[in-house]
């Protein structure tokens, strides 16, 4: 038996990409990155207060010269979200006015969740594991969302310099 060999070979232009079309390419405005990152730390959270409350931390509490009120089982996806807004906001003026946008964003916002902490810290409720639950949210709000907006802006703003 034969073996019967063929061979073809076709030659086809090299194709490239065209500066063109990746020039096109527009990013995300810092403003709307932002709020999508204050929805992800949001899950994460309400992920977070899902847990505790399967184990068993009441979140009934008050401020001092409050009466005690139960929180709403979706309580801290929506103030994550709410805050997240205005984080968004933030981020998307600090992106356009200040100088170091970056490094701005990374002071007040560490700044501000330090100070967002004490209310939690403070709160009257019938257990520690609350207080220390509605605290841990905050940070864990923090860990998720200050570095995701930081890596988006930019370490100098050229219209500053």
């Amino acid at each position: 038996m034969s073996a019967i060999t063929t061979s073809t070979t076709s030659t086809t232009p090299a194709t490239t990409l065209s500066t063109a079309s990746t020039a096109r390419t527009r990013r995300v405005p810092v403003g709307f990155h932002a709020f999508g990152v204050a929805f992800v730390g949001a899950v994460v959270t309400g992920a977070f207060e899902a847990l505790t409350r399967a184990v068993g931390v009441p979140y009934e509490f008050a401020l001092p010269g409050a009466e005690p009120a139960t929180m709403p089982v979706t309580g801290l996806f929506f103030a994550v979200l709410e805050f997240g807004v205005v984080g968004a906001i933030m981020a998307a003026c600090f992106a356009r006015w200040a100088r170091q946008p970056r490094s701005t964003w990374r002071r007040t916002t560490v700044t501000l969740t330090a100070i967002s902490v004490v209310p939690s810290l403070v709160a009257a409720s019938n257990t520690y594991a609350t207080n220390v639950a509605l605290a841990v949210s905050h940070v864990i709000a923090a860990v998720v969302i200050i570095p995701l907006v930081a890596r988006r802006l930019s370490e100098t703003n050229p219209r500053r310099a």
